[in-house]
């Protein structure tokens, strides 16, 4: 089951890395996780999405190199989301009962968008 879910996310591009029941998924663009925990003995999982620590250094790298993070971020997102809702497809196939924890990690990715933003606004005004 989890060599398929790896195989899954690496067709995807994203980064994996596994331990005890847990996968994490990395984004190769920006540091957001698609995490995946599973829960053998009772057949659940939890799907959740997670701001890596290093996202407001990436983040505002990309604002100095002219890049267009709020749409960047917003493509990102979209993508795990799709690529979250794969993941819970095949383990709800399989039997598992999904636990959907998306909605918290998007906005903490949001809000780290939002704080690296307001940073390079205050910094033009000065």
């Amino acid at each position: 089951m989890i060599e398929e879910l790896i195989k899954l996310l690496r067709d995807r591009e994203l980064e994996v890395k596994k331990q005890k029941g847990t996968i994490r998924a990395v984004h190769q663009t920006l540091p957001i996780s698609l995490v995946i925990s599973i829960r053998d003995k009772s057949r659940s999982a939890k799907i959740a999405i997670e701001p890596e620590d290093d996202l407001q250094d990436v983040l505002a790298d990309l604002i100095e190199s002219g890049e267009d993070v709020e749409v960047l971020v917003d493509d990102i997102l979209s993508e795990i989301r799709d690529i979250a809702i794969e993941v819970g497809q095949l383990l709800e196939n399989k039997g598992y009962k999904v636990e959907w924890a998306l909605r918290e990690g998007e906005n903490d990715v949001r809000d780290a968008l939002e704080d690296i933003l307001e940073e390079y606004e205050f910094e033009e005004e000065e």
